[in-house]
């Protein structure tokens, strides 16, 4: 960074604000229910009069993952899978400043422009999103814990759906062919032991047999997660 601010609290961090960066702020918050669908729990949540948004979970009884995100326009919808059927998931959605929700109701402050564009990169009065830590890891076929550095006042915000298939065959009967299916999403639930476990969601399952030339089997799609996990204190 050439030009720019660094402001460095009294606790040792590092506000870095880059001229050509625009930061995020917290548009919106709320919680959602995901009602029974089959063996898990699907809930949608749409927003209005986006640009960028980006989409921060806290599920602490159930894994959570995102199924799909679609756009209108300006409207952003995600459709939310839980491990749990009927589980809440509390989440937070953060966007450029220009359509974000100004969290301090005041004509003072520190504000700054990209002087090229004259968007605002930057403004005190605004809850800017916080990385403390990112997770890219294959959510792989059994839970795993992640070290994080707090134990409660945090979210994740999941980048990607890891949504994949296993396509297992086999039989026993000479000339025929039986297979089985199973689809997962990659999923994350957020504890407080200073953890967040990275684990899957099976999604549906199915059987089919037949004679002749068998199916492919075989994994396909992706299973890994992307996160960042973000400070939500006093957010």
């Amino acid at each position: 960074m050439v030009a720019g601010v660094r402001i460095r609290p009294e606790d040792g961090s590092l506000i870095q604000i880059d001229p050509t960066w625009e930061c995020l702020a917290m548009k919106t918050l709320g919680s959602v229910v995901c009602p029974v669908n089959g063996s898990t729990g699907r809930g949608t949540i749409t927003v209005g009069g986006c640009n960028e948004p980006i989409l921060a979970v806290r599920s602490n009884g159930s894994f959570v993952g995102i199924l799909s995100k679609t756009q209108s326009g300006a409207t952003f919808t995600w459709t939310l899978v839980t491990s749990v059927p009927g589980a809440t998931v509390d989440y937070w959605i953060f966007d450029t400043t220009d359509v974000a929700q100004m969290a301090f109701n005041t004509t003072k402050g520190m504000r700054f422009r990209n002087s090229s564009n004259g968007r605002v990169l930057f403004d005190s009065r605004y809850k800017y999103m916080r990385i403390l830590q990112m997770i890219n890891m294959d959510a792989g076929t059994g839970s795993v814990d992640v070290a994080i550095p707090l134990t409660s006042g945090y979210a994740v915000a999941i980048s990607n759906s890891g949504f994949y298939t296993t396509v297992v065959g086999g039989s026993t009967t000479p000339g025929f062919w039986f297979i089985q299916r199973a689809g997962y999403v990659a999923g994350i639930r957020t504890n407080t032991n200073g953890t967040v476990s990275v684990g899957l969601i099976q999604l549906a399952a199915s059987t089919q047999e037949g004679q002749g030339t068998p199916p492919a089997t075989g994994l396909m799609g992706n299973r890994n997660l992307l996160a960042q996990v973000l400070d939500m204190r006093n957010y």
